[in-house]
């Protein structure tokens, strides 16, 4: 399983969001600069997490977005359910409508184990724990450095 770029924009986007103190909004402008993202793309994104409950959202001059939980209680499989549309659990490998045990495709059996595996994973990893493998220089964002993270943190 590849992540589409929509997940793996709102994956980068919300673990920059969780690296903000609590409370704190940010811009989606400012969100789309550190990442070097498109900002029509991530504004999108950034509403149907706001719809779905993941994100708070205000508007004005301190406005922006924030995550309505903590870190910690969002996971990965949970961001990657809200960009698919609750899809993701259904989608076929090799992209077919129909595809369950008894309408198997020609990889189901095969990939139902690895998938079951891959979502465990999904579900194991959340926003708080990234984030701070983020902060502390073991992971990056994309293209993102360590010093462009810390300076979303700061400024």
């Amino acid at each position: 399983m590849i992540f589409s770029r929509s997940t793996r924009y709102a994956i980068q986007a919300l673990v920059l969001l969780a690296g903000q103190p609590p409370g704190r909004y940010m811009r989606c402008r400012t969100l789309a600069d550190r990442l070097q993202l498109p900002l029509p793309y991530l504004s999108k994104l950034m509403v149907r997490f706001a719809q779905a409950g993941l994100l708070d959202s205000s508007r004005g001059r301190a406005g922006g977005y924030r995550l309505r939980q903590p870190p910690d209680a969002i996971h990965l499989l949970q961001v990657a359910e809200v960009v698919s549309a609750g899809r993701v659990g259904r989608e076929c490998l090799l992209g077919l409508k129909n595809c369950s045990d008894d309408d198997a495709c020609a990889m189901h059996c095969q990939w139902q184990p690895v998938k079951q595996r891959l979502f465990a994973m999904l579900e194991d990893q959340n926003l708080e724990r990234l984030a701070q493998g983020v902060t502390n220089g073991r992971y990056r964002l994309a293209e993102l450095n360590l010093e462009r993270f810390t300076g979303a943190l700061d400024g």
